[in-house]
């Protein structure tokens, strides 16, 4: 029998620590790379800023009504469902699955996902995760995501994701808050070329966020 390399169950350990709160499936490609598989419902998203504080706000209550949820062709012949504030890949190819059957399984499995991630935001135990995609956040973008957290619980961490610019390396990070923490990485993820993910500079701020330094 093969044991487990203590590296790879210290990895998915470590990033079992984090959630994903979008803007896409960046940070979820991340935690596959250290081994870690989570389900969370805002792993595989395309979010806004707008639509995550709106969700936050209303404790992703439209999710509990079917009819708020809608299947619509993805990029590469899989099946998307959109949502008011955000949509996620199923991983579905189009054509394999009756599209009803398909929307009913994925109402049930987001009604567990919702629930997972309300009690982990009441619990606080988490370091939630947010980068930009295909927009800039402003520092009233990160305050306005943070503040939704810590109506949840005061203890809630974040760490807001930026591109890097002429005054911040890529894989810097630092705490501007109690719990506040905004890194840096050189590039946007192509989500059909996970290899384009910078792995060593999510690795190094996503250490430095869990241990303080």
């Amino acid at each position: 029998m093969t044991l487990p390399n203590a590296k790879k169950v210290a990895d998915d350990e470590f990033y079992q620590g984090f959630e994903s709160l979008g803007a896409n499936c960046e940070f979820g490609l991340v935690q596959r790379r250290f081994g870690a598989e989570p389900l969370g419902l805002l792993r595989w998203p395309a979010i806004t800023v707008a639509g995550l504080v709106s969700g936050l706000q209303n404790k992703f209550a439209e999710l509990c009504n079917i009819s708020n949820l809608s299947l619509f062709p993805g990029p590469e012949d899989d099946w998307d469902i959109m949502t008011p504030n955000f949509s996620l890949h199923l991983y579905t190819k189009i054509g394999t699955v009756d599209e009803a059957s398909l929307l009913n399984s994925a109402f049930r499995r987001m009604q567990f996902m919702r629930r997972s991630l309300l009690e982990s935001l009441e619990d606080a135990e988490k370091v939630f995760v947010f980068k930009e995609w295909q927009f800039r956040m402003s520092d009233a973008d990160i305050l306005s995501i943070w503040d939704r957290l810590k109506r949840y619980n005061r203890n809630n961490r974040l760490l807001a994701v930026r591109l890097e610019n002429a005054g911040n390396r890529s894989a810097t990070v630092a705490e501007s808050a109690d719990g506040l923490w905004v890194g840096y990485v050189e590039r946007d993820a192509s989500i059909s070329a996970p290899d384009n993910v910078p792995f060593e500079s999510w690795d190094r701020i996503c250490r430095r966020v869990q241990t303080g330094r």
